[in-house]
Parts: C-alpha cells; structure tokens; sequence
C-alpha cells in the first residue's frame, strides 16, 4: 500500500508529459490544394486550400497561371482571386477555404498560339496547363511557396476557351514548397 502514492505521481508524470508533448511540441505541417470542378464554371478555376496540420498558417499569394508549350515561358492573365468569404488571409488548423480565380480581360490571340497545337482538333484548340501559385508564413515563421498543376485548357483561335481537362486533384503544398 505504500507505493499506490508513488505510482499515482508517476502515472501523473506520464500523463503530464505526454500531453504536453501533444500540444507544444507535436507540429504536424499540412497544406493541400484540392481541385473542385464544376462543370458550369469550368472558365473559373475553382480549389479549396485545406489546412489538415495543427497550426494556422496565413496565405500570402494566390495566383494562377497558363505554362507555354514550351515549358519554359509562361503567363499570368489579367484575374481577380477570391479567397472564401472574409477579408482574413489567416487559414486556422484543421480548416478549409474555397478560392476561386476569375479572368478579369480577354485573352490575345498571340498568348493563344503559344499554346500547344492539338492534334486532329477542328477548329485549331491550343492547349496550356494552368497552375496554381501559392505562398504562405507557417507558424515557425518560414516562408513557403509552392505551384501545382491543376487543369488543361483549349483555346480557339477565337480566343474563347472551348476545352477543360482536369489533371491531379489533390496536392500537398508542402511537398512542393
């Protein structure tokens, strides 16, 4: 009987320690880019930011763009991105928000014919792959960028886009950063 005492105060102990590794030192980093299409809207790029880690993180540049054909140039149309509903940049743990990029002029037909010609299309349809650029601070106060890929657009020599090919849907931030 007289070690009950003990080996409550060690359990104790245990307990303590263990919860205070859980919520101090255990920092779990995950940032995803997840594709949401609908078919409506497929003109919009629509994708969620889904924070699944145990700390904020706060978004500091959303930006999308269309890669040339030749992998090595690129373009960043004219866009107005929203970021779901509140003015807060700050993404909490275990949270996510919708972001939706809208193309605020008409594309040229010189950015179209830098696309890549598709074969056997009729009507000509150039094609691009549209990434996604994201920068964010994370709670130790490093700063991350990263890009995905997330769709394939055809355009017309009318300049209208006439084609949407969705590519990956989930991407994990931080393993591109």
């Amino acid at each position: 009987m007289k070690y009950v005492p003990i080996v409550i105060s060690l359990l104790a102990l245990c307990l303590s320690v263990f919860t205070f590794y859980w919520v101090q030192l255990r920092i779990k980093h995950k940032l995803h880019l997840v594709r949401i299409d609908k078919v409506e809207e497929f003109d919009i790029p629509i994708f969620a930011l889904v924070n699944s880690g145990t700390k904020d993180v706060l978004i500091t540049s959303v930006v999308g763009w269309f890669k040339h054909s030749d992998a090595q140039g690129s373009t960043s149309p004219s866009q107005r991105v929203e970021i779901g509903e509140k003015s807060s940049m700050l993404l909490k743990a275990s949270t996510a928000v919708q972001c939706r990029i809208t193309f605020l002029e008409e594309f040229t037909k010189s950015f179209v014919t830098s696309g890549k010609l598709r074969e056997g299309s009729t009507p000509d349809i150039y094609e691009f792959k549209f990434m996604v650029e994201i920068g964010w601070v994370d709670s130790q106060a490093h700063s991350h960028k990263a890009r995905a890929e997330i769709a394939k657009y055809g355009f017309s020599e009318d300049r209208g886009i006439r084609m949407f090919s969705p590519l990956e849907a989930k991407h994990d931030l931080y393993k591109k950063s």
